[in-house]
């Protein structure tokens, strides 16, 4: 059939004008044929129905995004790197007045720190101002990092030292700690702080301690201040120890907390478990030992001494000693300072009575049978506890105060290198099965393995894991 022209005008509407020019423009339109669908014949007694479909249903669902952290090294143990890994503690020793200082954690042994790197609630004062707030035996959290080399085969025989990056006290950790550890110049500073620990040893400064924890029986007083104690060793030798009343902790508080005079508090006769040091004392004999600390009653946590390999060896027989040679050492720089003039006021004592111990019996209290000293504990509390926390008799101690290797456990690890945060997302979308009523979408299970193969060989550095709330 020959194509049909049709004429479209153009025309100009505005009246008064001139149309300047008419184009004919020719639009060929070509008639086809009709074709007769199958359908058209056929007799349909339903009526056609529109359906109006709705938008998919909001769906709510909790995104868990897994960011690995790159800013700070991690690692376990031997290569220096800080772990995250948050770990406990307390204050178990001061070394120096600058600031060096040692924290006892059961799990992990003695831990290097400075007062430098200690937040107390979150802020950080001057060194004289945390030193006040963070007394011994004050429990703190930390992280830490850990060498090894034979330069520190002197300390264990794991031959590592930790030393902590950050200490800190409360509940939470405060915000400034992960910036303040990966910084170069605290680092230098972390650096500086072992190296002098480690010229203290070298240069053997640190006070040896010849008895830990034997025990003796308060034999009796010189004066108000100053008594002996008489120990038996092994030999059933006797051995006398002098003391000062400033050294004595009495049911893990100072003496000097109960304000009794020391006479009444810490009877003739009672038994005691003194920490000791060989000195030599011109012009008094039989006297050949000072007490470094006197505790009656349950141990404190502090003071304590550390166990090092080598030296002159210590005595302790409340202990689970390792085989070979090992010594018991004080570290507190002061505390020889402290302990000679304790030295020169028992020499001055003694000077009066050339040399010869007598005791002064005013005001002194007795114990002479097990029934006076149960009152005596009893006192003190000391049946509060209960049996069943009472030690089994000749049982010895685990040392904790020691440098020890701690293995980081694969799952630790790969716990401290994410950081987890939840959302929730809100969409509509057709392939969920809220919305398959209305006439939603299902992913063939082929398509969804397709999916999943290509996921997992992607190296997203986000790793989003989802599931419906």
């Amino acid at each position: 059939m020959p194509a049909r022209k049709t004429p479209v005008k153009a025309e100009n509407g505005t009246r008064g004008k001139v149309v300047a020019e008419v184009e004919e423009v020719m639009e060929e339109v070509e008639e086809m044929e009709e074709i007769e669908l199958s359908s058209d014949e056929e007799v349909e007694d339903d009526e056609v129905a529109l359906i109006v479909l709705k938008r998919p249903p909001v769906t709510e669902r909790i995104v868990e995004e897994v960011e690995i952290t790159e800013d700070i090294e991690i690692t376990g143990t031997g290569s220096g790197g800080v772990n995250l890994k948050e770990k406990k503690g307390f204050v178990k020793e001061y070394i120096e007045s600058e600031g060096l200082a040692m924290i006892l954690s059961k799990d992990y042994g003695l831990v290097l720190f400075h007062l430098g790197s200690v937040w107390i609630d979150s802020t950080q004062h001057d060194l004289s101002t945390t030193r006040k707030k963070l007394p011994p035996g004050t429990e703190v959290s930390f992280y830490d990092r850990t060498f090894k080399g034979e330069e520190y085969k002197d300390l264990s025989d794991d031959k590592v030292i930790h030393q902590a990056v950050a200490v800190w006290t409360g509940e939470t950790r405060p915000d400034a700690v992960l910036k303040k550890i990966s910084d170069e110049e605290n680092k230098k500073k972390l650096e500086d702080q072992r190296s002098t620990f480690m010229l203290y040893l070298r240069g053997e400064v640190f006070l040896r301690a010849a008895f830990v924890r034997v025990k003796g029986e308060v034999a009796g007083y010189l004066n108000d201040h100053m008594g002996i104690i008489e120990y038996k060793d092994e030999k059933d030798k006797k051995i006398n120890i002098f003391f000062h009343t400033d050294d004595v902790k009495l049911f893990k508080k100072d003496i000097r907390e109960y304000k009794k005079p020391a006479k009444s508090l810490l009877p003739v006769g009672c038994v005691v478990s003194v920490d000791a040091r060989r000195v030599h004392v011109v012009g008094v004999k039989n006297i050949e030992y000072q007490a470094i600390v006197v505790i009656a009653g349950f141990w404190p946590v502090t003071p304590h001494p550390t166990l090092m390999p080598g030296g002159q060896g210590s005595i302790a027989p409340s202990y689970e000693m390792p085989k070979g040679t090992y010594t018991f050492y004080y570290m507190e720089l002061a505390l020889e300072g402290k302990l000679a003039r304790k030295v020169q006021e028992f020499k001055d004592c003694l000077t009066r009575s050339r040399g010869q111990i007598n005791y002064d019996w005013n005001n002194v209290q007795y114990i002479q049978s097990k029934e006076q000293f149960v009152n005596w504990k009893r006192q003190f509390g000391a049946f509060k506890r209960g049996r069943n926390q009472r030690r089994p008799e000749n049982s010895k101690r685990e040392v904790l105060d020691t440098f020890r290797a701690g293995e980081a456990i694969e799952e630790d690890i790969k716990d401290e290198k994410t950081k987890v945060t939840q959302k929730t997302i809100s969409e509509r979308t057709w392939y969920t099965p809220e919305a398959w009523e209305h006439g939603g979408l299902r992913i063939k299970e082929e398509v969804k393995d397709e999916m999943e193969e290509g996921l997992e060989g992607s190296a997203a550095k986000r790793v989003k894991m989802e599931r419906k709330k």
